[in-house]
């Protein structure tokens, strides 16, 4: 009975990794909202923030343009181009936008966990937004931004895919 008892123990001790889980999914839809260090069009950077979680997305100034798409048909760009990178990424601590906005991040923050999309399709779709007192001006320009079959990948080949992403929206400003 001993025997047995020494063996369920050591089975249950050394028998399962609870080490580095792989990533089940990406969530951001009800906790963070689209951010950039200039709200401006032509920016390049985007980030949603989660706590300790981030989702960036790097991409050409060609996309975040105060221009209405037409007919709601998106402007497209293809995540593997160069250019264009998205990442899911995990931290020490909790971040802020200063870690992206800062001229030097802050050296104590650490990335725990990165997952990089190489696959995929990032959509932008443009309108425009009215003045409330009068619906001739045009005050800003909203930015609905999407992904179709990307697909965010690790290091070891752990990867997490969707059709359909809706990363958020981003206002900017009439110049």
């Amino acid at each position: 009975m001993k025997k047995l008892l020494l063996l369920f123990v050591l089975v249950f001790t050394f028998g399962c990794d609870d080490g580095d889980l792989p990533l089940e999914e990406i969530d951001f839809t009800s906790t963070a909202s689209v951010a950039a260090c200039n709200n401006v069009a032509g920016v390049t950077l985007l980030f949603k923030i989660d706590s300790a979680n981030a989702l960036i997305l790097e991409i050409p100034s060609t996309l975040i343009v105060n221009t209405i798409t037409e007919d709601e048909v998106p402007r497209e760009a293809n995540l593997t181009n160069a250019s264009i990178n998205a990442y899911y990424r995990g931290f020490n601590t909790t971040i802020t936008s200063t870690y992206f906005c800062s001229e030097l991040p802050p050296s104590d923050v650490q990335v725990n966990l990165e997952y990089t999309a190489n696959n995929g399709i990032i959509k932008v779709v443009t309108t425009e937004i009215f003045d409330t007192t009068d619906p001739t001006i045009v005050t800003n320009y909203k930015h609905e931004i999407t992904f179709e079959n990307i697909v965010f990948s690790n290091e070891v080949g752990d990867s997490v895919t969707y059709e359909f992403f809706d990363y958020g929206s981003i206002t900017t400003p009439v110049e």
